[in-house]
C-alpha cells in the first residue's frame, strides 16, 4: 500500500470513513501517526458544542424526554466530531453492553448510559464494567432492580457472565446463582416519590435540571450478605467484588481483546495476534487504549486480510458517506449561541442528526435501540438485498433530496470546477476519490461513459443538472462490490 492508502485504511478502521477531504485533514501525518492521533483522542478538540437538551426542546418550547431525541443528537455528533474513534468505541460498547430505549423509555436515562460508554470507552475495562453495571439504564433493562435476597433475579448476573465478560462455557449455573445473590439490593430510585405531579411534567422538570427520573441505588435490607463462592473465590461477596473477579479473570481479557480485534480488524484473530493483545491488556491493567495500540502495532492489521475485507456496517456506510463530504465545519457554523443548553437546536441540525438515525435504521441499526441484549449481528449479516438497495439509494438522498436548492450537489460541483474537472474522466476520478470508492479499470470506463451520457462537465453549472449527474454517477459507484467493504 502507498502511504495514502495506508492512511485511508486507518481512517476506515479506526475512524468514521475516509475519502479525499478526510484524508486532507490529516495533513502530513504518516499512517502510523494518524492512528496514534485517533487513539489519543483526548488531546483533540471535539468541536461539538451541541447540548443533548437542545434536541429535547422543540419549537413549541416543550422538552421531550423520549430516547429518540438523544438518538438524533448522537447522529449529529457522529457527523461533527473530531474524535471519530471515541464515537466508534461508544458504538462498540453500546453493542457490547446493549440497552434499548424500547424498554428504558426515558431519554435522560439513556443519555447518562451513552455518556458512560463515551467517558470510559478507552479507559480501564474494570471502570467501564462497574460504571455501566451501576447505571439505571442497564439495571432497568435487565430487571436487576427487582432482585432481593428472598427472590434473587438471575438475569443480570447471567448476562454479566455470558455477554459482558467471560463468554459462554467459562462459568457454570452455580456461579450465576451465587452472583445473583451478590447483586441483590442493587436497585433503582424513582425521583418522583411523594410528588403528586403527573409523570410527564415530573420528567420534563428533572430533565431541565440535567437529571433522570431513575437512578441507581443500593437497598441494604434487600442484599444477601451471606457467604458465596464464585469462580473459586469465597466470602461475603457483594456486587463490586463479583465485578472485580470478572474484570481480573484471564478469560475476560481474551474475550474482550478478541471482540475488539474483530470490530476493528477482521474475524477470528490468530493465536499470536490474540496473545499480543492480551499481553497489552495485562501490562496496562485492562486499558482499552493500550489494546488499540497493540492492534495497530500488529502487521496483520496492515495486511491484505484486513484491508477492505469486512462488510461495512450501517455506521461505516452512512456516517462515513456524509463525513466524506467534509460537512463538520459547515454544521459547526450553524450551531450559533450555546450559552443556553435548553435552547432548541436549529432545524437544519435536527434534520442532519435525525437523517443519520433514520438512514442507519433503514439498514437495521437504530442507535439506542439494539434488537436484544446480544446487540446487533455484524459482518456478513449487513449484506442483505434490502441494505444493498438502501445504500445505492443514498445517491439520491445526497443529491436529489428535499431541498430544491440542491446544496450538496452545488457544493460538490463547485469543488469539481475548482479542481479543473473539465472531462468526464476527471469527474469520475474526483468523485471516486471523494467517497473513497476503489474502481477497477472496467468499472471506471462504465462510469466515464455514464457521466458523458448525462452531460459531463457541461452539467456542473446548473444545480439541477449537476444533481442529476452526481446522483447517477454515485448510484453506480455505491454499487461497486469493493466499496461495500471496510
Amino acid at each position: 500500500m502507498t502511504e495514502a492508502e495506508k492512511s485511508s485504511h486507518v481512517l476506515r478502521k479506526l475512524g468514521l470513513g475516509a475519502g479525499k477531504f478526510v484524508l486532507e485533514e490529516s495533513g502530513s501525518l504518516s499512517a502510523e501517526q494518524l492512528a496514534a492521533k485517533l487513539i489519543d483522542f483526548d488531546a483533540v478538540d471535539e468541536k461539538f458544542p451541541v447540548s443533548p437538551w437542545s434536541f429535547a426542546v422543540q419549537g413549541d418550547g416543550k422538552l421531550y424526554t423520549d430516547p429518540y431525541q438523544i438518538a438524533m443528537w448522537w447522529g449529529l455528533r457522529l457527523l461533527m466530531t473530531r474524535r471519530p474513534l471515541q464515537e466508534k468505541l461508544t458504538v462498540f460498547w453500546h453493542d457490547h453492553f446493549a440497552v434499548s430505549g424500547e424498554k428504558v423509555f426515558e431519554g435522560p436515562t439513556m443519555l447518562g448510559y451513552n455518556e458512560i460508554l463515551r467517558r470510559h470507552g478507552a479507559g480501564k475495562f474494570r471502570d467501564l464494567l462497574k460504571a455501566v453495571s451501576k447505571h439505571a439504564a442497564l439495571i432497568s433493562y435487565l430487571d436487576a432492580g427487582t432482585s432481593t435476597k428472598s427472590h434473587p433475579n438471575e438475569n443480570f448476573a447471567r448476562e454479566v457472565f455470558e455477554l459482558f465478560t467471560l463468554g459462554i462455557g467459562n462459568y457454570d449455573e452455580k456461579d450465576v446463582r451465587e452472583a445473583a445473590r451478590a447483586f441483590t439490593g442493587w436497585s433503582l430510585h424513582f425521583s418522583g416519590i411523594g410528588d403528586e405531579t403527573p409523570y410527564e411534567k415530573l420528567a420534563e422538570r428533572a430533565a431541565r435540571q440535567g437529571m433522570s427520573m431513575f437512578n441507581f441505588c443500593v437497598v441494604p435490607a434487600h442484599h444477601d450478605d451471606g457467604s458465596k463462592s464464585i469462580l473459586g473465590k469465597s466470602g461475603a461477596l457483594d456486587g463490586d467484588a463479583v465485578l472485580d473477579i470478572l474484570a481480573d479473570h484471564p478469560q475476560t481479557a481474551k474475550n474482550i481483546c478478541a471482540k475488539l480485534w474483530e470490530f476493528f480488524a477482521y474475524p477470528k484473530p490468530e493465536a499470536a495476534v490474540l496473545d499480543s493483545l492480551v499481553a497489552a491488556w495485562k501490562k496496562s491493567d485492562g486499558e482499552i487504549r493500550a489494546v488499540l495500540r497493540a492492534i495497530v502495532a500488529r502487521p496483520e492489521f496492515w495486511g491484505e486480510k484486513c484491508v477492505r475485507q469486512v462488510p461495512k456496517s450501517p455506521l461505516d456506510w452512512t456516517v462515513g458517506l456524509f463525513r466524506s463530504l467534509g460537512v463538520a465545519d459547515l454544521l459547526l457554523t450553524m450551531v450559533g449561541d450555546t450559552k443556553d443548553p435548553y435552547k432548541a437546536v436549529r432545524e437544519d441540525l435536527r434534520k442532519a442528526g435525525g437523517g443519520v438515525f433514520y438512514l442507519m435504521s433503514q439498514q437495521g441499526m437504530s442507535l439506542l435501540f439494539p434488537p436484544n441484549v446480544g446487540g446487533w449481528e455484524w459482518g456478513n449479516a449487513w449484506i442483505t438485498a434490502n441494505n444493498t438497495i438502501t445504500r445505492v439509494n443514498h445517491s439520491f438522498v445526497l443529491f436529489l433530496g428535499e431541498d430544491a436548492n440542491r446544496p450538496i450537489a452545488q457544493y460538490v460541483a463547485g469543488k469539481l470546477k475548482a479542481g479543473g474537472a473539465d472531462s468526464a474522466a476527471k469527474i469520475v476520478d474526483f468523485v471516486a476519490s471523494l467517497f473513497d470508492v476503489p474502481l477497477l479499470a472496467q468499472e471506471r470506463d462504465v462510469m466515464i461513459e455514464a457521466c458523458t451520457r448525462v452531460g459531463g462537465p457541461g452539467s456542473l453549472d446548473d444545480k439541477d443538472r449537476a444533481a442529476g449527474l452526481l446522483a447517477e454517477l454515485t448510484k453506480l459507484m455505491f454499487a461497486v462490490p469493493s466499496f461495500q467493504l471496510c
